[in-house]
């Protein structure tokens, strides 16, 4: 029986562990999601102490629960902050995979022994040699991967069948989405794809990346449910004390979409969740043990679609558009991404600035994708206060030039469902994003609790302006629209100025956030345009420049402003 080996996480260096590789789908948000650096937080309470062995993470209800391997128990964390320990009445002999379940279920799978329910009471699922543990997050169907089969109980304990029986060889890990069950074979080297409902015994599919797994031994597998992507941990260095792990992302249709957007250091095995839009895995035990945290999904490659005849003086004449997305080229280089943490006030803001291509001519202007995010999280706990002024600045080697796109009328997207937003205005498309409130159970707010955005080349009070849309069902359906005003930022560094004012509102309802990723090529009478171009201020005879992507500057209820420049590089041609 192969025992946990799980060692100190290394010290992460720029190069080698936060260098974001040109096929990466998500960026790195931080490397250190939970508050444990005595230096910047006070010390966790005993007796926890620090994680050894952070193995496994499941998140549920804005809690995030983390294995403690060699301290045989479960940690809980909320907003990164420690919260409590959950220790059964019999210690669990090294709990690793987590998974929650309908009603705050709480399953761990402690190391290839079984599967244990921990909350809201303790039982026994499985005791076989289990080596992960999933949860149907509509039936609370309990899936235990039993290394050459799936065993699958219902949440009083019953068994209900098993899946692949004869399929499977040395099985880890276990995820279930959509009647989908997905299982990394390590005696393949490939996840290995049920649907019960059909056939629980014989894949659907088996999946892999261009070249192959190196190790699905001890890996993690993880969906999300939004996009209905597939997330699977792969061992880089099997059998390093330090091992270097990659994480690749799947379609729902089983596309390879490429691998995130950096590496997890000290990686024997790492516990994959996903909570919203946000992927978190765990790296490393002692001290260093930590999470790792990537942002929302970004289509791959930037690929841009044939340029589109866009709509010159009648907006209302038929262009169809291959693709809801309007993206431009990149030509493989990579994205130029920048992130900073502020805060003040107790209000904490994660915000994000990326652009590609990375490679732009000296002279002149060549088009480009801009994206923009920002997550916004109390601080000291309690609630995010509301938004009264979101500003965004440009550096003034962007230009944005909506000259030749049809304009979308506000009025025909809000109030409006995306279907219909888009069959109205998808001409106007420039972008898409993601969007996220903390509304409670109120159906007086403005905004949904979540959903998908769409961006349209609009006006606001005879100015040019980008229109924000997004469409939502909980807690009931809503429609949205956040209209940003197009400016010019002064003199200095920065040109272009984005302005939005959310409303003020008599609850408690705050936006959380907020992602825009921006840019649009297409032809207008004849000639080759883009939304968004830039040129690379680099002086003659060097070969890059460092500038400020963007400063975004956020107020918030009660006169709390948070500010943050954005710097990266780009690299200069000609």
């Amino acid at each position: 029986m192969r025992r946990l080996v799980i060692s100190v996480l290394c010290a992460l260096t720029a190069a080698a562990a936060l260098a974001v590789p040109a096929a990466a789908q998500r960026t790195l948000i931080t490397t250190q999601a939970l508050h444990m650096s005595p230096e910047a937080h006070p010390p966790i309470p005993p007796p926890i102490g620090t994680i050894e062995g952070a193995c496994g993470v499941a998140v549920a209800g804005g809690t995030v629960y983390v294995s403690d391997y060699y301290h045989r128990v479960v940690d809980a964390f909320s907003a990164g902050s420690y919260l409590s320990q959950i220790a059964p009445a019999e210690p669990l002999d090294g709990p690793c995979g987590l998974a929650t379940g309908p009603g705050g279920a709480l399953y761990a799978n402690y190391w290839h022994r079984g599967v244990l329910r921990l909350l809201p009471s303790e039982a026994t699922f499985d005791t076989a040699h289990s080596t992960g543990v999933a949860v149907d997050p509509v039936s609370g169907d309990v899936y235990a991967d039993d290394r050459t089969y799936v065993a699958v109980y219902q949440p009083s304990g019953a068994p209900v069948e098993v899946i692949g029986a004869g399929a499977l060889g040395d099985a880890y890990g276990v995820a279930v989405h959509g009647g989908r069950v997905y299982v990394a074979d390590a005696a393949s080297g490939t996840v290995k794809v049920f649907e019960p409902a059909g056939d629980p015994a014989t894949p659907v599919a088996e999946l892999a990346p261009p070249g192959g797994f190196t190790s699905l031994i001890d890996s993690s597998l993880a969906v999300d449910p939004a996009e209905g992507h597939l997330l699977v941990l792969d061992d880089l260095q099997p059998g390093w004390e330090h091992p270097e792990a990659a994480i690749d992302e799947f379609s729902s249709a089983g596309a390879y979409l490429g691998g995130l957007g950096a590496r997890v250091i000290d990686a024997e095995p790492s516990g994959i969740a996903v909570s919203g839009e946000d992927v978190y895995v765990t790296s490393g035990n002692g001290a260093g043990a930590n999470l790792y945290e990537f942002g929302p999904y970004v289509a791959a490659g930037f690929s841009a679609f044939a340029d589109e005849e866009a709509a010159g003086d009648d907006p209302a004449s038929p262009s169809p558009m291959p693709s809801v997305t309007p993206r431009v080229s990149t030509s493989g280089d990579p994205v130029a991404h920048a992130s900073q943490v502020v805060q003040s006030g107790g209000v904490r803001a994660a915000l994000s600035a990326s652009f590609a291509p990375r490679r732009l001519p000296r002279e002149g202007l060549a088009p480009i994708r801009l994206a923009v995010g920002m997550r916004l999280s109390a601080a000291e706990g309690g609630t995010v206060p509301q938004l009264r002024r979101i500003e965004i600045a440009i550096n003034r080697e962007g230009r944005l030039d909506p000259v030749g796109l049809p304009v979308c009328p506000l009025s025909e997207i809000e109030p409006a469902t995306t279907e219909a937003a888009l069959a109205s205005c998808r001409r106007s498309l420039i972008g898409e994003g993601h969007f996220a409130a903390d509304v409670g159970l109120s159906r007086q707010s403005p905004f949904p609790q979540a959903g998908k955005l769409y961006a349209f080349n609009g006006r606001l009070h005879g100015h040019p302006a980008i229109l924000a849309h997004v469409y939502g069902t909980d807690p009931v359906p809503t429609s949205y629209t956040l209209p940003f005003e197009i400016g010019h930022a002064g003199h200095g560094a920065f040109g272009v100025l984005l302005r939005a004012k959310p409303p003020r509102l008599a609850g408690s309802a705050a936006i959380t956030r907020l992602s825009l990723d921006l840019g649009r090529s297409f032809r207008f009478r004849g000639s080759r345009r883009s939304y968004l171009a830039a040129s690379c201020p680099a002086p003659a005879g060097f070969p890059g420049a460092v500038f400020t992507i963007a400063r975004v500057r956020l107020s918030f209820a009660g006169g709390r402003t948070l500010t943050a420049a954005l710097d990266r590089s780009c690299r200069a041609a000609g």
